[in-house]
Parts: structure tokens; sequence; C-alpha cells
């Protein structure tokens, strides 16, 4: 367990998740779409100096699980990303696990990734392998930080209501990061796979629940004990309907004797026709052979990146169309 104090009379954290950075823009992106997300970051790094407080990630720092993809995962990236998270109050970012951090989803793979890079160079921490309890100045406010290494949805479930049986006494609040599908409600699925219902967690013991994997929005709310902050990724990778009508932003949260407060801030985001490339990618690069060679081979970096043997997440990372998807799914009976 790590102990950091924080310089303000409250403890005050910011939340983003699925960064998913990447030297090769994914899907239909623009070709800045680095300079686009490393900006992204650089605001939030900006509103947490600002709040003298700490920042937290859900996990998907990276896009491409291949290490070996030095396109996608640049030295230029890595450097951009060390330099911009040693700048973060307390000198890194602390986070968690995500699928897209790993190679097959094994989180013995970690030290290998890009993600294990940051975390050697110490601008990442590692929440999985070591929690945290961030305080304020006179150390009268105490934070508990943990996070759950990335799983099934059911074994993520049983890993939370285990965890959250008893509230650890020397803490006065208590966040959890999930890495996981979740929904308002009671248990659900999507793409086949079990969906978290936020009433299967209503009696743990926590004061939050901060979720990622899922792209998509669901507004915050409060469940029984917990409140679940579920803002979707700080990235729009696709051109589908969750990134088109989604806002992005950032959450801050403030703690102290007399309870909580929580907000949410706008995150500055490009317009969609300058975002995102509409016309089709292979069509505009068939007119010469030299062209047409270089589409083929970033088709090739970007198919080459998806490390899965579950072939709705191949489809997923593939394909933009959420109605398609689903429609695929149905067919082939995924």
């Amino acid at each position: 367990m790590i102990f950091v104090r924080l310089p303000h009379s409250e403890v005050r954290l910011t939340y983003t998740t699925d960064w998913h950075t990447s030297g090769v823009p994914p899907g239909r992106r623009a070709s800045d779409y680095q300079e686009a997300i490393l900006n992204k970051i650089k605001f939030v790094s900006d509103i947490t100096e600002k709040i003298q407080g700490a920042s937290l990630c859900g996990a998907d720092v990276f896009h491409i699980k291949d290490p070996r993809n030095h396109k996608a995962n640049s030295v230029n990236l890595l450097v951009s990303l060390i330099h911009l998270l040693r700048c973060f109050p307390t000198g890194k970012v602390w986070g968690g696990i995500g699928n897209h951090d790993l190679s097959w989803d094994r989180m013995d793979s970690l030290p290998t990734q890009p993600l294990g890079l940051l975390i050697a160079a110490q601008v990442y921490h590692n929440l999985c392998a070591e929690s945290v309890i961030f305080t304020n100045q006179d150390e009268s406010v105490k934070v508990l930080v943990e996070a759950f290494p990335y799983e099934d949805e059911i074994s993520t479930l049983n890993r939370i209501k285990e965890a959250g049986k008893t509230r650890p006494q020397d803490v006065d609040y208590r966040i959890g990061l999930v890495h996981s599908y979740g929904a308002p409600g009671d248990r659900g699925n999507i793409y086949s796979s079990p969906v978290i219902g936020y009433n299967e967690l209503k009696d743990v013991e926590y004061d939050f629940l901060l979720w990622g994997h899922d792209h998509s929005r669901k507004e915050t709310m409060t469940v029984g004990k917990v409140t679940h902050v579920h803002l979707g990724s700080l990235a729009r990778a696709a051109l589908n309907y969750d990134e088109v009508d989604r806002p992005v932003s950032i959450a801050i949260m403030a703690f102290s004797k007399e309870g909580i407060k929580f907000q949410e801030k706008p995150i500055p985001v490009k317009p969609l026709n300058l975002a995102f490339v509409t016309s089709d990618k292979g069509m505009d690069t068939v007119s010469k052979t030299d062209e047409m060679k270089e589409f083929f081979s970033t088709m090739e970096t970007a198919v080459g990146g998806i490390e899965t043997s579950d072939p709705r997440e191949f489809l997923q990372s593939l394909c933009d169309d959420t109605k398609l998807l689903g429609l695929v799914h149905e067919l082939c009976s995924l």
C-alpha cells in the first residue's frame, strides 16, 4: 500500500479512461490522431494541476496490443507519453490495466507491453499490483483507490463483491477502478458477453466504482451505497453512434470530512468532420500503385495489432458499425 499526501485541505482526484493512444489512426480517424489524443491528456494534466490533485486512469492507455508494432507504438509516442505523464501532479498517473494493454488478455504479458515501459519509467502506477491511499494536507481525510485486474465479467463481479464485503477501518472513502462491461439495472449482455448490472453491486463497500472498457457513456448514478461513473472513452476511436452522440469529459471528485463533491468538465474536441475521414480510405488510395501498397501495409499493421482468439472482439476491432456488428453476431451465432 502506498500513502500519498496531496497539498490541499481536500483530497481531489480526476478520472478519465480508455485513452487508446496510437501512432496509427484507428478506424476512420484523421491522420493527426496521435496529436489530438495527446492534447486531451495534456488537458487532463492541466485540470489536475489546477485543483492540486492526482489523476486516475481506467486503463487501455494504448490502442494496439502488439509491442512489436513499431508504427502504432512508436518511440516517438512512448517518449511523448513519458514526458507528458511525468508533468502530472505527483509525477505520474494512477491507473488500472485494460485488455488493450495486454497480449492475449494475460496480465503476465504486461512487462513486455508499451504500458509496461511507462510503469517501469515510474510515470504510470499499476493499481492492480499496489493500491494507494491519498490523504489531504493535514492527513485528516484518507481515500483508498484500488483497481481490479482485467478478467471476464463474472470473475470481475466476484472480485468486487469479495473485496466489498467489508470497508477498511483506516480510510474515510473508497474507490474501485473497473475495466469491464457494466450498466444500470440487472445483469445484461452485449455481443453475447455478460454486462455487470449496477444492482448486483448495491451493497458493496465502495463510495465510487469508476468504469472503463465500454466506450459508450452512461450517466452517473448512485445505486445503494455506490456511485457509478461511466464516462466512456477519452478517445473517439470509431465513427459510430456512441462516438457521434457522446460528450467527452473528465470527472473531478473532492473528498473532505464534510462529504464528497463530484462534477464533470467537458474536454475540448475537434468537430467530427475534422476528427474523422468519412470517405472510404481504400477507395482514396487505389489510384496509384505506391499508394495501394501503402494502404495495404497500413491495413496489415492495423490487423496485426489485433491479438485475440475471440471472434467477437476481432470483429469489433475491425468494424465501426454497431448495427452491423449486431447482425453479424446474430447470423453467425457468436
